[in-house]
């Protein structure tokens, strides 16, 4: 259900952007993003990469990310989604290649690409690159979260300690962290930051630093948010009539709130930077 009201929400707001701010190369564009983001959409589909309604919104993220942010914001998502699709093909089923459980849903979508796509309508919307960096470094974050969860968590069986206090615990526990795990999140987010400054030809250098050094702190920020909240129900009320919980932290909850954060964190430190 979430996933769904994100797509009618950012499709709201590119829809406003196309119509009111766009210019003609902007929606010749966006409309050609409609085709191309339906083929890999479709193609991630049938690759089990991608459940049905994570294909869906993976094609609204993709009209977003090539429409409005171009070649190179398609190169920085693409690099992100077929790296961390392929670190985690050592679990699929040998049985059936289609098997579900496998695939990524809508939800996982979002949890990665939502700041990334909302960030990049807001710079359409309101033109500042301040949006753009923001943007970036959520998928910096999502980088290193999913590289450091499929390498320290399924690749390398490792010793692992949680966050909180440095126990040592099983691998996968949530806030769980491992010197493979540590430095997989390095090279995730190090790779988007040298990304960015590639492709970013104004502060290249000062942009791949603040996207790479934001997304690797808010994948520690994961990890602590993880071990304190996830798997919890903030909100349980029990009395002689009814009971009811909701507010439940899963990990798709956590992910979503850690890409947040280091795209805010990015916005404080650039505005810092600017004065």
């Amino acid at each position: 259900m979430i996933d769904r009201i994100t797509n009618i929400f950012l499709l709201f707001l590119l829809i406003l952007g196309f119509v009111s701010v766009a210019d003609a190369e902007v929606q010749q564009r966006i409309l050609w993003a409609v085709v191309a983001g339906g083929v890999f959409a479709a193609l991630s589909f049938f690759l089990n990469w991608l459940t049905l309604d994570g294909s869906t919104s993976a094609w609204l993220l993709g009209v977003i990310t090539f429409g409005i942010a171009g070649i190179e914001g398609a190169a920085i998502l693409l690099f992100f989604f077929i790296s961390s699709s392929l670190l985690s093909k050592n679990s699929r089923s040998v049985d059936d290649v289609r098997e579900l459980k496998f695939r990524r849903t809508g939800a996982q979508v979002w949890a990665n690409g939502f700041w990334f796509g909302f960030f990049t309508l807001l710079g359409l919307l309101v033109d500042l690159e301040l949006f753009k960096v923001a943007a970036y470094s959520s998928i910096a974050f999502a980088t290193s979260d999913t590289w450091a969860s499929e390498v320290g968590g399924n690749r390398i069986k490792g010793v692992t300690w949680s966050i909180n206090g440095l126990k040592k615990v099983p691998p996968g526990t949530d806030g769980a962290i491992s010197i493979a795990g540590t430095l997989a999140a390095i090279g995730g987010a190090l790779s988007i930051g040298l990304l960015v400054g590639w492709l970013l030809p104004a502060n290249s250098l000062v942009m791949a630093i603040l996207v790479a050094s934001t997304g690797l702190i808010a994948t520690f920020m994961d990890s602590w948010l993880g071990a304190h909240l996830q798997g919890r129900t903030l909100v349980s009320t029990t009395n002689r009539f009814f009971s009811y919980q909701f507010l439940y932290v899963g990990n798709n909850t956590v992910n979503w709130l850690s890409a947040g954060l280091a795209s805010l964190l990015t916005i404080v430190i650039y505005l810092i930077i600017q004065q």
